[in-house]
């Protein structure tokens, strides 16, 4: 059984440095395996309205250069993900072997760190748990400066390497404190656990990191259930960049009715069965959704725990796919304020796919249609309230997101006094 995906890649980076195994360079020819496995992918079974995946071939051919001098699984990734990328639609990616391993495995090789540019150097974004760049105090807010001797700016790469050899980096501390560190490289857990906070007497905060594979459905309801019983509820998406769609079904069980109808999934059957029936050319999705009769439902556990009060979302430009997808039906739906800055619009449904020798593709199969008749793939979700944000939380700082759901909060009590 294939599971259906919503997943769209942060544009923060993740960086977990790894020495990849190279397939491609073992086995040049491979290539044309992959290639063959792709077209069919796309020009069989790809689907997206208003996209002509037949200009595959066309699109290849532009990178035929590219792709004839690589010689290593990351150049001709990128090589076929720029040909890819012309279709200017999300959930079209080719994955090497070691991505895909390190996804179903949640494990990585490296120092475990998380970043993004800042002003010529990395701000670290997010120190994985057990790491080897947590057993040696590196924190979020922290920023590399030079990697063996060498300006950052020269190429974060050069933090990779194999298990068990060892990177220079220098460092400058949140403090303002300069440190030379030598760090070696290890496996470390890529799991992030969802987070409970208390914001206040009254306010309960949820962070849901991913709706992909490790997402953990019995701690999401027992940290849901520490939030019962308080007047408000933040659910924290901020760089989700999404996942499967049961495990988004299952995080809207805690807030939403159950059987509650929350969008549409817009296939190719729904779209010949639409043109067919209705002698219309099939490109208002809108009036496709309201013709589907098929919806996207909230399918609750019988003992999951449902937060009843008031719900404020926070996203961001790196919430991807279901993080989107969720956003919009808890606004639409369950009522949610939207908090943060407009999510990435990255919303199609997708399969990931194996081709041969490890490497994957994801691929859509379908679009979505909010059950308000919303389009989210190109969009994006749009804040009720922006709040200027840079795409990475500074430790330490005003969290300016959540200052601003507090203040809906008091209000909405406000209100409820009158």
């Amino acid at each position: 059984m294939r599971l259906l995906k919503l997943f769209v890649v942060p544009f923060i980076a993740a960086m977990t440095a790894f020495a990849p195994a190279q397939v491609i360079e073992k086995n040049p020819e491979l290539k044309q395996a992959v290639l063959a496995r792709i077209t069919d992918a796309l020009t069989q079974n790809a689907f997206v309205p208003g996209i002509d995946f037949a200009k595959w071939p066309d699109f290849l051919e532009a990178e035929r250069s590219r792709l004839e001098a690589a010689n290593d699984d990351e150049t001709f990734t990128r090589a076929v993900n720029s040909a890819l990328r012309k279709f200017g639609a999300s959930h079209i990616v080719l994955n090497t072997p070691k991505a895909t391993s390190v996804r179903r495995e949640a494990k990585n090789t490296g120092i475990g760190i998380g970043v993004a540019p800042d002003n010529g150097t990395m701000m670290i974004t997010y120190v994985y748990a057990g790491s080897p760049a947590a057993k040696v105090g590196l924190n979020p807010g922290d920023r590399i400066l030079e990697v063996n001797g060498k300006a950052i700016s020269a190429g974060v790469q050069s933090i990779a390497g194999e298990e068990g050899s060892t990177v220079e980096i220098k460092v400058q501390k949140a403090t303002g404190k300069i440190e030379d560190l030598s760090i070696v490289r290890k496996k470390y857990s890529t799991v992030k656990p969802e987070e409970f906070n208390l914001v206040d007497a009254d306010t309960a905060m949820l962070t849901v990191h991913t709706f992909d594979l490790t997402y953990n459905a019995d701690r999401v309801e027992t940290l849901v259930r520490k939030g019962i019983g308080k007047r408000n509820f933040i659910l924290d998406l901020r760089g989700n960049g999404g996942g499967a769609v049961y495990n988004l079904q299952h995080l809207l069980s805690c807030f939403l009715p159950k059987d509650a109808e929350i969008g549409t999934f817009i296939s190719r059957r729904v779209v010949e069965d639409y043109k067919e029936k209705t002698g219309k050319p099939g490109t208002d999705l809108a009036d496709i959704a309201t013709f589907a009769k098929r919806k996207v439902k909230v399918t609750p556990k019988s003992d999951v725990p449902r937060f009843v009060g008031n719900l404020v979302v926070l996203v961001n430009g790196a919430s991807g796919s279901a993080s989107e997808m969720a956003a919009a039906a808890l606004r639409e739906v369950g009522g949610a304020t939207i908090i943060g800055r407009k999510s990435a619009g990255a919303v199609l449904v997708s399969v990931i796919a194996p081709l041969t020798s490890g490497f994957t593709l994801q691929y859509p199969l379908s679009d979505y249609v909010t059950i308000k008749g919303l389009r989210l793939e190109g969009k994006g979700v749009t804040p009720d309230i922006e709040v200027n944000q840079p795409p990475f939380l500074i430790p330490n700082t005003p969290d300016t997101a959540i200052a601003k759901a507090q203040e809906v909060f008091q209000r909405i009590a406000q209100i409820d006094k009158l």
